[in-house]
């Protein structure tokens, strides 16, 4: 008797199309909420990833153009470029070196590295075997590598790490000299 009473009171609840706008509303709210912020912060991430990629981008491109040595000082503005490109607090990490292609040895060799942050310089031996990151080049070709790490902070941490590293690996030849130069030639 009380399982049938109670089965019934079920099944009109369950048909009742009737409600509270009011109560929908606090159930629904916190789920449109969650949804929204975190479809931003994903919108937000894959924005500074495309924005930093421009700017490394942008430093290969203006390195690729120089016809004189390059020194501390550009190094340095490069990196405040970076910085003010990307918007971001910290300072970025960026590292520029020169490589050239051998095809005696077929090998890729440095001609010279300089980095800023925590990013150390390359050594001969990290680019000696790089055929499968780097682009197939003429004998003595040179290329201009340019890498770049930021520190990003998504503001809302649904789905993404509360410190995200963005880095970027970006290669470019010397358009108005055959070879670019550190502090001399």
């Amino acid at each position: 008797m009380v399982g049938r009473w109670l089965l019934a009171r079920l099944r009109t609840l369950w048909e009742d199309t009737g409600g509270s706008v009011s109560v929908e509303f606090i159930i629904m709210a916190p789920i449109v909420f969650w949804a929204y912020a975190s479809m931003f912060s994903w919108f937000d991430a894959y924005r500074q990833v495309g924005v930093h990629e421009k700017a490394a981008f942008t430093i290969a491109d203006m390195i690729s153009r120089e016809t004189t040595p390059l020194d501390a000082a550009y190094i340095d503005a490069a990196q405040d470029m970076v910085q003010f490109l990307t918007r971001t607090a910290e300072p970025p990490e960026l590292r520029v070196s020169v490589l050239h292609y051998s095809t005696q040895t077929e090998t890729y060799n440095l001609d010279w590295s300089e980095s800023r942050g925590a990013l150390p310089p390359l050594r001969a031996a990290d680019v000696r075997n790089w055929h499968n990151r780097l682009p197939l080049l003429v004998n003595g070709e040179r290329l201009i590598l340019v890498e770049t790490q930021i520190t990003y902070t998504p503001p809302f941490l649904w789905g993404l790490m509360e410190r995200n590293e963005l880095g970027t690996f970006v290669f470019a030849r010397p358009r108005f000299a055959p070879q670019l130069c550190w502090e001399s030639c």
